[in-house]
């Protein structure tokens, strides 16, 4: 299995930034002349949006919503973040029911998206199975409202463009405030901003400062209202200036630590195979600190943009000369230590877990990677860690091939007795593993 496949699989959870810079690169069709962009508080045209698959109704109009909300969450299947948001919108369509519409919306042409949804076994194990509402070959919808990375999400109530905002936007209390007449002010989703360019540009009287070895500087903001707020680190290496850039843009403190020590280290593909690349499972993340609201947003902690506004930050740090992203990790690690007063690191220690393990029967009913196998990585990430619900996962077992897995209730008997199918078996029991640990420094 390529070493591309296990690293997409794992960056699903961790940044959503390659997928976007994917999409960049795999070309769409053009936007169909005559449209003029729409924004926050433009009146929708009364469009007719067709080619919509897995749905009672194969085309429907702007006016059809005229009294509802209306949420377009444009995707593509180069997109994981997106994916992986799936089983949430599903979920929110239910709760809500005919209040809202929950439309998914890609230029990619029917067959692939029928054919990913048929074969996506992270959506087809769900319980129940999501097979999203999505429309397909769309040029209209991506001409009226223009986007450049995934996931990209316009917010129409009764018949006008209320917020366009990311995917992370998309919950039941936001969705509640917009059906109870609230006004709302989002942070804007823009994708007009090039992420390469610094945030300090120097006069020209120090344009020859770059070339000194000690040249370097590092700054770090609060939120960023006029960026977007696009995950993973900014990396590149200017080889006609001679200096290396790291940025990280509109992520919590959680999220930055997570991706800068995650980035330490270079992974290989025999490393997901022997269970060494992780998601970023809670249980593998400890925190240490006396006020750990600033960190990590959650619910109780009150409205998200208020909670972005006050501990999102920005950081960016450029040094002379050609480095690796695995040292300007470890410095941007260092250098919010101390702006920060933290101390971000791995660590060893024990903690519950789910283990893969062999038993006294031999492995059966195996496949062939190629040929659909199950490996056992994707058990620990995508069937187990991917949930956030479990322990964390470990493979114990050594095993390298593949699984002729079949479906489960999606509940950990389940996977157990699938498993001792196969002639393994999945146990809790306490393991000493690597996790990251931020705490406050003496």
């Amino acid at each position: 299995m390529k070493l591309t496949t296990l690293l997409c699989c794992f960056l699903l959870f961790t940044c959503s930034t390659y997928a976007q810079d994917a999409v960049r690169d795999w070309g769409r069709p053009p936007l169909v002349p005559g449209i003029t962009e729409l924004k926050i508080g433009d009146q929708v045209p009364d469009i007719i949006i067709d080619k919509i698959i897995n749905s009672d109704k194969r085309s429907i109009r702007i006016s059809d919503y005229k009294d509802k909300l209306l949420v377009l969450d444009f995707w593509d299947t180069s997109c994981t973040v997106c994916i992986a948001s799936m089983p949430k919108l599903d979920s929110l369509q239910r709760v809500f029911g005919d209040q809202i519409k929950l439309l998914s919306v890609t230029y990619q042409p029917e067959d692939i998206i029928t054919k990913f949804f048929k074969n996506s076994r992270y959506l087809n194990e769900r319980n129940p199975p999501v097979h999203r509402a999505s429309v397909v070959d769309d040029r209209i919808l991506r001409s009226y409202f223009r986007y450049e990375t995934n996931p990209h999400v316009v917010w129409i109530n009764k018949g006008k463009v209320v917020a366009i905002t990311g995917g992370e936007y998309i919950t039941s209390e936001n969705i509640q405030t917009i059906l109870n007449g609230k006004r709302v002010n989002w942070l804007l989703k823009t994708d007009h901003f090039d992420s390469s360019i610094p945030f300090v540009t120097l006069s020209p009287l120090w344009q020859y400062a770059s070339d000194s070895p000690y040249y370097s500087y590092s700054i770090l903001t609060g939120q960023a209202a006029s960026v977007p707020a696009e995950g993973g680190i900014h990396f590149n290496q200017d080889t006609i200036s001679n200096n290396t850039r790291l940025a990280i843009l509109n992520q919590d403190i959680y999220t930055t630590y997570q991706m800068l020590l995650h980035n330490t280290k270079v992974y290989h593909e025999e490393d997901a195979t022997k269970g060494l690349m992780y998601l970023p499972h809670p249980s593998r993340i400890i925190l240490e600190v006396a006020d750990p609201t600033r960190f990590l947003y959650k619910k109780e902690y009150g409205e998200y943009a208020d909670w972005n506004k006050k501990n999102l930050i920005c950081y960016e740090l450029v040094k002379n000369g050609l480095e690796d992203k695995a040292m300007m990790a470890k410095l941007a690690i260092q250098d919010l230590n101390n702006r920060l007063g933290l101390n971000g690191r791995y660590e060893r220690r024990k903690v519950k877990c789910l283990v893969f393990v062999n038993t006294d029967k031999p492995i059966s009913d195996t496949l062939a990677l190629d040929k659909g196998g199950e490996p056992m990585w994707t058990l620990v990430m995508m069937h187990l860690d991917m949930n956030k619900k479990f322990p964390p996962a470990i493979n114990e077992t050594g095993f390298v091939g593949g699984l002729n897995m079949q479906p489960y209730d999606g509940t950990i008997l389940g996977l157990r007795k699938e498993m001792q199918r196969h002639g393994l078996d999945l146990i809790e029991a306490e393991r000493e593993i690597e996790v990251i640990v931020i705490s406050e420094s003496k």
